[in-house]
């Protein structure tokens, strides 16, 4: 009997942050469960990570002789070239997969369009990872939202299973339950936890690594000064922009430059940190897309084994996360007492292990990539 294949039409998985690192990470384990993947991948994009993996990538013609021009915006057009698309994708595969699966994309819907006309001319089944709500993210234009949202229910509705990184963004779109479902980001998961260092007594450090907006320079500058007042450390692992470097020169604030791969970042977090900070904005507003999407890192960094910050508006998608499931070291607001309280509680062992303890439960629950696995490939 032949292995069974998956066939993924989308941004090519890599490292990194974002949709590219969780499609990799699911990839990878449906690889290793005997899974037979190919891709469909995005031109223009490093094809390194699928080549090392093995996994065969091919992409769909811009154009050809015979093909009518394409026009996007035009209805008819996209759904000849959806079409055209689909029978090409019938070329790459003689026989047809188990399963189709997309990543439904912010500002391109046009890979996962692809995916669903596929699907239906082949009969295999569709999964969509649904992660964003575009609407939230300042760089859309009112106008280009309808359009963008028409075309994202059109592939929805083709879909057998549709996986939304949290509730919230799942009630923002009308599918009936039985083909929707909550999917937490995967982490990586594994590695050996951090034990305690006597070195925390001293100045512990707690690192934040990832992206950093604007909006979130009020509340680093008061986490900073609470920590700092308390003897700790605040470092991000972040890109250098003027603002943070302004940021840096004027708040005791520390900044590294991000590490090339992930497992180099969780590498520094075990060997220098202390605790880590998961953090966003002090109001929903300043960053509406919270409301809606889940930080994949914050599951990551339960399975480092270190203390978990969590500081974010009440009302944001992982603030709701946390009241609902009792997680302890969650801030809606910077509270210097309640700061305070987390750097001394890193300074000794008992007190260190007991938060450290309670972030594991959680890498062993919610955040248990084979159970977030089991569930994915239970639908596919």
């Amino acid at each position: 009997m032949s292995a069974p294949h998956i066939v993924y039409f989308g941004q090519t998985p890599g490292q990194g942050t974002g949709s590219p690192i969780i499609l990799l990470r699911h990839l990878r384990r449906l690889a290793a469960h005997g899974w037979k993947v190919s891709l469909v991948a995005e031109s223009g994009q490093s094809t390194e990570v699928a080549e090392t993996e093995g996994w065969p990538v091919f992409h769909l013609s811009l154009r050809k002789p015979w093909w009518p021009p394409f026009r996007p915006e035009n209805r008819l057009s996209r759904a000849v070239r959806m079409r055209l698309w689909a029978a090409e994708c019938g070329g790459f595969f003689p026989e047809p997969p188990r399963a189709v699966l997309t990543y439904l994309g912010l500002h391109s819907t046009l890979h996962s369009e692809a995916a669903a006309r596929y699907a239906r001319r082949c009969g295999a089944p569709l999964t969509v990872l649904v992660h964003d709500y575009p609407p939230a993210f300042p760089d859309f234009s009112p106008e280009d939202v309808p359009s963008v949202l028409r075309r994202q229910l059109a592939v929805l509705r083709e879909a057998r299973q549709v996986w939304f990184a949290s509730p919230q963004l799942a009630a923002r779109y009308p599918l009936p339950p039985e083909r929707s479902g909550v999917l937490i980001p995967i982490p990586e998961g594994g590695g050996e936890a951090v034990r305690w260092s006597p070195t925390f007594a001293e100045s512990p450090l707690i690192v934040y690594a990832g992206a950093v907006y604007p909006a979130q320079f009020p509340l680093f500058r008061a986490l900073a000064r609470a920590f700092h007042a308390a003897g700790a450390r605040l470092l991000l692992l972040a890109r250098r922009t003027p603002g943070l470097d302004a940021l840096c020169a004027a708040e005791p604030v520390e900044r590294r430059d991000l590490f090339p791969t992930n497992a180099q970042a969780l590498a520094f977090l075990r060997a220098e940190a202390a605790a880590v900070l998961a953090s966003y904005c002090e109001r929903v507003e300043e960053m509406p897309w919270i409301a809606t999407s889940f930080p994949s890192k914050f599951a990551e960094f339960t399975h480092l084994g270190l203390p978990l910050l969590l500081a974010a508006p009440a009302e944001s998608a992982i603030g709701l996360w946390a009241a609902q499931n009792g997680y302890p070291d969650f801030l809606p607001a910077a509270e210097p007492r309640a700061l305070a309280a987390f750097v001394e509680a890193l300074k000794t062992e008992a007190a260190w292990n007991k938060k450290a303890a309670a972030t594991a439960h959680f890498a062993q629950t919610a955040f248990d990539p084979d159970a977030i696995q089991a569930a994915f490939e239970a639908k596919l």
